[in-house]
């Protein structure tokens, strides 16, 4: 995305109606991958303020989006590499999350009828975008959206949406959004080290996006995260 499309995508964003003095900012220790899913929610259902989440997972965990057929996934395989399954919320396509990379979660307890889904995606997107800019990494937002996998490939990593934060030319966040009773949930993945072996008996032919190691940011924190959207977030009032 254009510099002039990422300055305008910052200044509509919608996220400037709430100050920042009302954010609530989270880290979780690392939970299944049920557990997990079962907070985002949890949190958006009783949010009254806007909350950035940043959490982990206790285990290799294959996560599906909400709509998502699973007549593709060995379930055999999953036991045997002690990999949890489990939905998400939010549509979109599989992930494999590992221990240790950085997820997170924005919740925002009202959000406009009217505001488009993409125009949203892509807000979110900018602020954490910008945010982890300002710590260093060489990220931007994808132009245009593409499918090098085909349209039917499960991988999250396989298709890049308009706005979507990059990294060498490749998709570095994976996110999806859900809106429910008025409230937006929207999660994505930080990998910190892609498993290429696990990666690709779990989901044949998914290739891995850019990780925090290939940038050499490997030892990012999710405080360093969270401290970076907060000062990004002062700045749209």
């Amino acid at each position: 995305m254009s510099s002039k499309k990422v300055k305008k995508s910052m200044e509509h964003n919608f996220l400037k109606k709430y100050p920042a003095s009302t954010w609530q900012y989270i880290i979780d220790p690392p939970l299944s991958g049920a557990k997990n899913m079962a907070r985002d929610w949890q949190l958006m259902e009783g949010c009254s303020s806007p909350i950035l989440r940043l959490y982990s997972w206790a285990q290799p965990t294959l996560s599906l989006g909400r709509n998502q057929a699973e007549t593709w996934i060995d379930q055999n395989l999953c036991r045997t590499c002690h990999v949890e399954v489990v939905r998400r919320p939010t549509g979109g396509r599989a992930l494999l999350h590992m221990p240790g990379e950085i997820t997170y979660a924005v919740i925002v307890p009202e959000v406009d009828s009217h505001l488009k889904i993409a125009q949203a995606f892509a807000n979110i997107a900018a602020v954490l975008g910008k945010a982890l800019q300002k710590l260093g990494l060489p990220v931007s937002a994808a132009t245009d959206g593409s499918i090098p996998g085909g349209a039917s490939h499960p991988s999250c990593m396989a298709v890049t949406a308009p706005g979507e934060i990059t990294a060498l030319g490749r998709k570095f966040v994976g996110s999806a959004q859900v809106r429910h009773n008025g409230k937006l949930l929207q999660h994505g993945v930080i990998v910190r080290r892609y498993d290429v072996e696990l990666l690709q008996k779990l989901i044949p032919g998914a290739e891995p996006g850019v990780d925090l190691h290939t940038l050499g940011f490997a030892n990012l924190q999710p405080e360093e995260v969270q401290a970076a959207f907060q000062s990004v977030i002062a700045t749209l009032a």
